[in-house]
């Protein structure tokens, strides 16, 4: 239809036809025609400020499964935290560090940048189901990782926007920093096939196995020297009993416990079309096995787009993707008694038989434990033109997720209660945005557009969760609660269940102008204005007013470089702006709030009446301050872009302040209040910085090239407020103080042993306790004779000092070898794994979930074991607590993340038979670390700067082989 209607302006024939081919060359395709969407604006395309790009290419080349993967070491500025190798685990990513203090994995969600695809900002997981969860471990759900329903081959371009200059205009999303990404869209042209294919294996991990003679070894050095006979007479039985197989057998539980996991990819790609209808066709399918546990990611996707001009000067395109990911997930205990709110236990730890092993396993595969994931996004953009001067952009997106998890454990592994739960989770972003695009000048060496524009977002998440204990059989693993009386048909007592819904919806309308001046391609200037209201915000403080403002100078273009043999390239850049940051949570906006603490066994259950809930004050939750105004971020960066020897060496230099301010921070409160503490704005949090990025051409000849990149970036943190005036906070094991870093520890400083009674200073106390001999000799740093939280100091962090990743590219005539190192200094890590090890008094046998022991237990620690402290294990001091300088150590790292050799096939025969691109390589990923750390994977912690050990799984070794084919 589009074609009769222009058959005087644009081909009526079909791809293909000759005269189609010989209009297609005299008509010039811009950025739109080939793109399967449209910005909400065209000036967005003409990217000014710090931006990092992560070259597509390479990529293609390693089985990635997340874009978190994509970016590490690749995107200069940008701390991705991967804690563990798990296929299809949620990661997390940090532009120019975290915002806000994180002190639980709840304050993640809020500390991430937005990701944008296709021009549609996606909505991922959100923290509120912590609220109803006593443990810290695993959000409920699915965990899986939100983005990783994108294929790489299908990406276009990744870009990380760092700046305000850069990310103002994606609006108080982009408070974190923004993930831009761009899939290949529909494209004029003959009809093009792409396949891209892989297949690899993940390398299973070398341990150190031990069995019960060596646990009892070495914990026998502690009972010689330290323990009473009563203290004796309590040595577990599981290792006093040198006969019993179970423990002192041949230890061999890695056999079963891991594996070399497969991963396998393939992808398939059809476009074409005219410049009045073109499109373009996916689809793919990915897996990936774990090392560990029998833990698997499936992935399943499909993408379609497509460019229609229907009538002349109107552009529809919309683009669809659907994806679903499944993810096999560990049943690691300490998970499993998280997800039920249940201790199991902890009497006896795990064989160490790779026979029992298999056997528990063969019990858990009775069970079931489905993860989905589900996931639909539409793009539909119209553009209309009136004349050469006025374009008209209209976008609506809508990104749109669901979670399903499925849980039944059986009785036989869960103390002879079993355990079923059903997840139902739900998330779902509606945007819709307008805007006018006017260039009212355009003249010879000046150009000036304005953008007049709105944009409306709905965000909704929500979730059904059920769980319940002891139903009648592990044959029936479907949850239908009954009452007291456990009527027939039911499969639980209903005093057994618990269920739980909840709900978040919040909206943001904003109205905004940009103004982007151009002069002799020397000087440009760009204003961005742009008002935001959140319905999280109080009403009174509901609008505000976020300006941006940024300038470049093109040096290089003046009079006097034009004679510069050495510069081909000098351009200097600032931006400073302000962004709003949208709160997740819609409690904030009335003031006090009040809400059903109902409870069941184990968790809070605030009853005032009669023994039955009641409404009662958010306790804890804490207390809303009322009238809470907008959070928001002020930004400064510097930038200065150099190109010498005609852009063969190009550098790049940015350094930066960003504060984020007036957040909210739950501060303390009275305990007679009743609160866990009071919700107030007011805290402002500094991060400032440098990043430098080299890339040079060394050689290019025909048979031989060498091309090297590099980038390097530093931040650093400074608290410079707290709400109500205050310059000090301890919020649990962290202390903050104004004008300090956040990101550091809280410990006390080890200075040695008190090897005697009489090596301890007369009256030198621990927190009102008189230390001993085998006491650990803890630095009296405020010198009261008491070691107490006033000695601990704040020092070590785990963001490093600087980071970033060099690539090297070498090619000779066909073949092409890459490799890329990434790299962190000055970080220190807090070996957990190590001290729960040596603290084994306080872990043996208690009724507490730290006391869990995991079948890697019969592993040797990583550590310097032999340079231990031989402490008193029974002092009430707690001589082996992890916060504490013994436990602290270097992590620095220089690591080899992938080499590449590929073989790219040319020939007469590859025109003749239609081929355009063939390649086939091969690549190893993770081949080797050098570091110092005598802990695990330097890589592997929490995100909060714990090596917790097997809950921290390395990225394996892994090697893959594949080919990328392009045909008509």
């Amino acid at each position: 239809m589009a074609q009769q209607l222009f058959k005087k302006s644009d081909s009526t024939e079909t791809v293909g036809s000759t005269e189609a081919a010989e209009r297609l060359k005299r008509v010039a395709l811009r950025a739109r025609d080939t793109v399967g969407y449209l910005p909400n604006s065209e000036f967005l395309l003409r990217t000014g400020g710090a931006v990092s790009r992560v070259s597509m290419d390479e990529l293609k080349k390693l089985p990635y499964t997340s874009v978190n993967q994509m970016l590490l070491g690749r995107a200069n500025g940008v701390d991705v935290r991967i804690p563990s190798a798990e296929p299809g685990k949620r990661s997390s990513a940090f532009v120019r560090g975290a915002s806000g203090l994180l002190l639980k994995n709840g304050d993640l969600f809020g500390a991430q940048p937005v990701y944008i695809v296709d021009g549609m900002p996606l909505i991922t997981e959100h923290a509120f189901a912590f609220d109803v969860q006593r443990f810290d471990f695993n959000r409920m759900g699915t965990e899986i990782d939100p983005l990783s329903f994108l294929n790489v081959n299908d990406i276009q371009s990744i870009e990380v926007l760092k700046d305000a200059g850069a990310t103002a205009r994606f609006g108080p999303l982009a408070s974190n920093g923004v993930i831009n990404i761009t899939t290949f869209g529909p494209r004029s042209g003959d009809l093009k096939v792409e396949v891209n294919g892989f297949a690899g294996i993940s390398i299973k991990p070398s341990v150190d196995v031990i069995n019960g003679r060596w646990e009892k070894d070495f914990r026998l050095q502690f009972y010689d020297r330290y323990a009473s006979k009563e203290q004796f007479r309590s040595f577990p039985g599981y290792l006093a009993d040198s006969t019993n197989s179970t423990y002192y057998g041949h230890a061999d539980w890695d056999d079963a416990y891991y594996r070399n996991g497969w991963s396998t990819g393939l992808q398939a790609a059809v476009s074409g079309g005219n410049r009045l209808a073109n499109f373009r066709f996916s689809v793919g399918q990915a897996s990936e096995q774990g090392v560990a546990e029998k833990t698997a990611m499936r992935r399943y996707n499909v993408n379609f787009g497509i460019n229609v001009m229907p009538v002349k000067n109107l552009l529809w395109s919309t683009f669809t993707s659907a994806s679903v990911v499944n993810r096999d997930r560990p049943q690691l205990l300490r998970d499993r008694m998280g997800d039920e709110d249940y201790i199991l236990s902890l009497d006896k730890p795990p064989s160490s038989s790779a026979s029992q092993v298999d056997q528990y396993f063969e019990y858990l595969e009775k069970g079931l434990d489905k993860n989905r994931n589900a996931n639909i996004r539409v793009v539909n953009t119209l553009q209309y033109t009136f004349g050469k001067y006025v374009k008209l952009n209209s976008r609506l997106g809508i990104d749109h997720g669901q979670n399903y998890r499925d849980l039944f454990v059986p009785s036989t592994v869960n103390d002879g209660n079993n355990f079923v739960s059903n997840y139902d989770g739900l998330h779902r972003r509606l945007v819709f945005d307008n805007s006018l695009e006017i260039m009212p000048l355009q003249k010879k060496g000046q150009q000036l557009s304005i953008t007049l524009g709105q944009y409306n977002q709905w965000d909704m998440w929500k979730y059904n969760y059920g769980r319940a204990f002891k139903g009648k059989s592990d044959y029936i693993q479907i949850y239908q609660p009954g009452n007291n009386d456990n009527k027939t048909g039911a499969s639980h007592n209903l005093r057994l269940t618990a269920n739980y819904k909840d709900r978040v919806k919040t909206n943001l309308a904003s109205f905004y102008a940009n103004f982007d001046y151009n002069l002799q391609d020397k000087y440009s200037f760009n204003l961005y204005l742009r008002e935001d209201g959140s319905s999280n915000v109080s009403e009174a403080e509901r609008w505000q007013m976020f300006p941006t403002l940024s300038a470049a100078w093109k040096i290089s273009g003046e009079e006097f470089m034009k004679d510069s043999r050495l510069f081909s390239n000098l351009r200097l850049r600032a931006s400073a702006g302000r962004i709003g940051k949208v709160f997740h949570d819609d409690y904030y906006k009335g003031g006090p709030v009040y809400n059903v603490e109902a409870g069941w066994e184990g968790t809070p259950n605030m009853s005032t009446y009669n023994g039955f809930p009641v409404l009662n004050a958010a306790y804890e939750l804490g207390y809303i301050s009322s009238g809470i105004g907008w959070a928001y971020t002020d930004q400064l960066n510097g930038g200065l872009d150099i190109g010498v020897l005609k852009n063969r060496v190009n550098i790049s230099i940015d350094v930066y302040t960003r504060q984020d301010k007036n957040m909210l921070l739950k501060v303390p409160a009275m305990t007679e209040s009743g609160y866990t503490g009071v919700l107030m704005n007011g805290m402002d949090i500094a991060n400032y910085g440098g990043e430098l990025g080299v890339e040079a051409t060394i050689i290019n000849s025909k048979k031989i090239g060498w091309s090297t990149a590099l980038n390097a970036s530093a931040n650093k943190t400074k608290l410079l407020r707290l709400p109500g005036g205050r310059t000090d906070v301890r919020l649990g094991n962290r202390r903050f103080l104004v004008g300090k870093p956040v990101d550091k520890y809280w410990l006390l400083i080890n200075d040695g042993i008190y090897e005697t009674n009489a090596d301890v200073p007369p009256g030198m106390s621990y927190q009102g306790q008189p230390m001993k001999g085998g006491d650990p000799k803890w630095r009296d740093t405020n010198g009261d004779n008491n070691i107490d939280d006033g000695d601990r100091v704040i020092t070590g962090t785990h963001n490093p000092a600087v980071q970033g990743g060099w690539a090297n590219n070498l090619r000779y005539q066909h073949f092409e070898l890459n490799m890329l190192f990434g790299y962190a200094f000055g970080r220190k890590l807090l070996n957990k794994a190590l001290a729960d090890r040596f603290d084994f008094v306080n872990h043996e046998g208690v009724d507490d979930i730290a006391g869990v022991k995991e079948f890697a237990y019969w592993t040797k620690p990583k550590g310097d074991i032999d340079g231990m402290y031989r402490y008193n294990p029974w002092s009430p001091v707690r001589a082996y607590q992890a916060e504490q300088t013994l436990f602290l150590e270097k992590a620095s790292y220089v690591k080899l993340r992938s080499l590449s050799l590929t073989y790219n096939f040319s020939g007469a025969w590859m025109k003749r038979s239609g081929v355009q691109q063939l390649r086939v390589f091969v690549t190893g990923n993770n081949l080797f670390t050098l570091t110092n750390y005598t802990g695990g994977d330097p890589e592997a912690f929490d995100y909060f700067g714990y090596d917790q050990g097997v809950y921290n799984l390395p990225a394996p070794k892994s090697y893959t082989l594949g080919f990328n084919l392009q045909f008509k």
